[in-house]
């Protein structure tokens, strides 16, 4: 068995793992749910995220939980706790999303056209599955890809106006999003 270094069992959203997610992430959704049930400063939501902590980490028997078993989990721990009208209201967003600019390159086989249908599908389907916060990682090795080049060049910087550009664009149709681009 491979142990990850928060000790917390891998979260499956969709068809993505996420290896780091945390307790914030966690109490966030639970307070998010406590002031849609109109609790608007519950104070049990710190409690609860340290217990479900605590039981991913040293009783959870599996390595692997999905987005909806952990919804469905903590939903029945706030309904047996006496509050049901949070646990109706609670659905846990995924927490940020990485997805390397560089695999896309390496799946585009060094299109661009591609690598930008790509680009935006994979956007899409993270969106789609809920994700508000996304990082795009290794923007500098994916345009040196698509550009074929050795070393960064004024045709790389272009290139990454327009991936900019493009994610700029995307994002206006999905305004509480929010992308990180890191060039490593």
């Amino acid at each position: 068995m491979i142990a990850l270094p928060s000790q917390l069992p891998l979260l499956r959203v969709g068809r993505y793992d996420v290896p780091a997610y945390d307790a914030d992430w966690v109490e966030e959704g639970i307070r998010d749910a406590a002031r849609e049930a109109g609790h608007d400063e519950w104070f049990f939501a710190a409690d609860i995220t340290r217990s479900v902590m605590i039981y991913l980490r040293s009783k959870f028997p599996g390595t692997v939980i999905t987005l909806e078993d952990l919804n469905r989990r903590l939903q029945q721990i706030l309904t047996k706790v006496g509050f049901k009208d949070i646990g109706t209201h609670l659905c846990l967003n995924p927490p940020r999303m990485q997805v390397s600019l560089r695999d896309l390159a390496d799946e585009a086989e060094g299109y661009e056209l591609l690598f930008f249908r790509l680009l935006e599908e994979r956007l899409g389907e993270i969106i789609n599955l809920g994700a508000r916060r996304v990082t795009l990682s290794h923007s500098r090795d994916s345009v040196k890809k698509l550009r074929a080049a050795h070393h960064w060049s004024g045709k790389c910087e272009e290139l990454e106006q327009e991936i900019l550009g493009f994610l700029r664009k995307r994002l206006l149709e999905c305004p509480e999003c929010s992308v990180e681009v890191r060039a490593n």
